[in-house]
């Protein structure tokens, strides 16, 4: 019974991979479900993939949302405390990043300042050196970590620190800089996705 279950799921999982590859506009990896057969005291391992191709590199589906560059973990979490995003272009002071996206989390019948932000924008090397240009002449500090470049907010400009005591920062990395309202909520922005 546990075997049929299992080659159903796999069934389902390559059913579904197929649908998602018949969406797909340029020819991508080839995945290969595979269901290992039953060990010798009648257990079925779990059913794995293989990513084979030329370019393992997945590239977004779509627009980035709200919903979509932090986890659905996280959305859930959020929706469950009845709060909601409002979307706004991606700015950095007065530079607005075409691409990007800003979201501000919140109770929307609250009038509060207890709100998550979190966003995410592509960017080059030009828009890299004005943004980090416009941040650093307005008292924010830099520095380097994990193979990015940070930008965090100081002084009086931090409002909720993280336990690090951390406020607003941006990371900039690999074409693309993303925001959240501490250091810490960086780790929640994943776009895109992997």
């Amino acid at each position: 019974m546990r075997s049929l279950r299992l080659a159903g799921v796999a069934g389902s999982v390559l059913v579904a991979l197929l649908v998602v590859a018949g969406c797909a506009a340029t020819p991508g990896p080839v995945v290969t479900p595979t269901v290992p057969p039953a060990s010798p005291s009648g257990q079925a391992a779990a059913p794995s993939a293989t990513v084979t191709g030329p370019d393992s590199t997945v590239t977004p589906a779509g627009p980035p949302t709200c919903e979509g560059i932090i986890s659905s973990v996280t959305v859930d979490d959020l929706t469950k405390l009845g709060w909601k995003a409002r979307q706004d272009p991606f700015y950095v002071g007065n530079i607005e990043l075409p691409g990007g996206i800003q979201c501000t989390w919140g109770d929307p019948g609250v009038a509060s300042d207890q709100v998550q932000v979190y966003g995410w924008a592509p960017m080059d090397d030009a828009v890299k050196a004005e943004v980090t240009k416009e941040l650093l002449d307005s008292g924010w500090k830099e520095f380097d970590e994990d193979g990015a470049t940070y930008l965090t907010a100081t002084g009086d400009m931090i409002m909720n620190p993280d336990e690090d005591g951390y406020g607003i920062t941006y990371r900039l990395d690999d074409g693309q800089i993303s925001v959240a309202d501490t250091k810490q909520g960086l780790q929640l922005v994943q776009w895109p996705p992997q």
